[in-house]
């Protein structure tokens, strides 16, 4: 086989080879080929070789040099995940041919992106459990590795790969009037934040970017092209640093740029610089990402160091992260499989010493309950069902445009006599953590405290303010809120 056609999508399912529709997943799926021990190939799609030095390469060997059938681990995928995932393949070809982008094996968009990561996760579970088999039989059987991958290591994400393998490169910048390759590449990450935060003003992000008194880290692709980066302020003074744009090309998402970025700026900033804190300010799109990389919102550092310095934004959120002196952030997932291990190792330790002891044969003959597994399991789904509900709509509260008002505690300092007439006071990130904590007995406990930020809004700002105005939208969109989820509920606003 010399020469293979990518089949259009106006194909049906039916008249497709094997290998057609291995092509038709494989080009929306990561590789999973061993490039050596414990890492895996960073190819993300196939995509067909350009040039085919040897007469004898297989048609269907990707870029990566790597067979079609390991892009989406073909030969390990349950038959019904199989027929899934080239139904979502089969979308995203009418996709592409729609804007003439079929053979374009480079070219993405979100709504491709949102598909891929679809079809990807389609099966997982299937995959692993079969995986997992096939490891057992590798590692108990004649021919078993002499070593082992540890089981506790989370698997490099194709960032640190590329950057091992020199794809990308980190850069620090800033505009000292010295380096023509600085500014080149500053005006790079400059375009690339105008493209990924349109909201934003040019003529403010440009004179960030530029000014002398932000730095930014980025990655650097081809020696020139900026494929993202955090721009960021430096108040040695309060051992602070203020995060002013974080930005990833939306071509390469779903790589974890963004995560190797700021675990590179924590090492740079905790090690070189001196800093103990990072502050930001976060907009509802990006307050996950911020999360997953160890900010709260819960500010513990003094006010006096952070307020006055840092840029203040409206609608969005403040965010705080203290930095661990002895952490490696570059090498934390290292230190987190250690810790995992440790814990797991001790667990079975102390289950070795643990002494059993038979049951008792007294109640053998005991009396049916009238309960059972199927009502065990009903009830348990229900009461996790409804603590999904109410953190899906506190989530969809706090990212209203009108929620801004109400999403943290109203400050004694800003408002001195807010708590001598507020007895009860209430806010969003108050019972976002009641609902994480499963403080709520019922749903009624929930919508309650709702409808106390409303009411404690009502009594304090007069009608026709601002306050006042907020409540009355967010209140509109509560009540939509729990129609759309079939939650009962009573009346509206007293």
């Amino acid at each position: 086989m010399h020469s293979i056609d990518y089949p259009p999508a106006s194909r049906s399912i039916q008249t497709l080879t094997l290998t057609e529709k291995l092509l038709k997943i494989g080009r929306n799926t990561p590789c999973a080929a061993d490039v050596h021990s414990g890492s895996i190939c960073p190819c993300l799609g196939w995509k067909p070789k350009k040039d085919k030095k040897d007469i004898k390469d297989r048609a269907d060997l990707c870029q990566c040099n790597h067979r079609v059938s390991l892009h989406g681990e073909s030969q390990l995928t349950s038959d019904e995940a199989f027929k899934a995932r080239l139904e979502i393949a089969m979308e995203i070809d009418t996709i592409l041919e729609s804007k003439n982008k079929l053979l374009d094996f480079d070219y993405e968009d979100d709504e491709l992106l949102n598909l891929r990561r679809k079809l990807v996760a389609v099966g997982e579970n299937s995959s692993n459990s079969k995986k997992r088999k096939l490891n057992d039989e590798r590692e108990n059987g004649p021919n078993a590795r002499k070593t082992k991958i540890d089981e506790f290591t989370i698997p490099d994400k194709p960032a640190m790969i590329e950057e091992r393998q020199g794809i990308i490169k980190k850069e620090i910048l800033t505009n000292d009037g010295k380096s023509s390759k600085n500014l080149v590449l500053l005006t790079g990450l400059k375009n690339l934040i105008k493209i990924q935060l349109p909201n934003m003003p040019p003529e403010y992000i440009t004179r960030l970017v530029y000014d002398n008194r932000h730095y930014s880290l980025t990655f650097v692709k081809d020696g020139n092209r900026v494929v993202g980066g955090i721009t960021y302020r430096l108040f040695p003074d309060n051992q602070l640093a203020e995060i002013v744009f974080c930005v990833v090309s939306s071509t390469e998402q779903a790589k974890g740029y963004g995560s190797h970025l700021m675990n590179h700026l924590k090492d740079h900033l905790k090690d070189k610089e001196g800093i103990k804190h990072l502050m930001t300010y976060a907009d509802n799109h990006a307050m996950g990402f911020f999360k997953k990389n160890g900010f709260t919102t819960d500010i513990t550092l003094d006010r006096s160091l952070w307020m006055s310095f840092i840029k203040d934004y409206d609608e969005a959120t403040i965010m705080q992260c203290t930095m661990i002196e002895k952490v490696e952030y570059l090498k934390l997932h290292e230190t987190l499989a250690r810790q995992r291990k440790a814990i797991r190792d001790k667990i079975a330790e102390r289950r070795k010493n643990t002494p059993r002891y038979q049951g008792l044969d007294i109640f053998k003959n005991g009396a049916e309950s009238g309960w059972n597994e199927e009502m065990e399991a009903r009830a348990r789904g229900n009461k996790k069902s409804i603590r999904n509900i109410m953190a899906n709509i506190t989530s969809e509260l706090k990212k209203n445009p009108k929620s801004w008002p109400f999403r943290n505690a109203v400050s004694h300092d800003e408002v001195p006599d807010y708590y001598n007439v507020i007895k009860n006071p209430m806010d969003l990130s108050k019972i976002e953590k009641k609902v994480e904590s499963n403080c709520y007995k019922s749903i009624d406990d929930y919508i309650s405290d709702i409808k106390t930020i409303f009411s404690n809004c009502r009594l304090y700002n007069a009608e026709g303010t601002i306050y006042v105005k907020c409540a009355a939208g967010l209140e509109k969109y509560f009540i939509e809120r729990l129609k759309f989820y079939d939650v009962p509920f009573t009346g509206s606003k007293k």
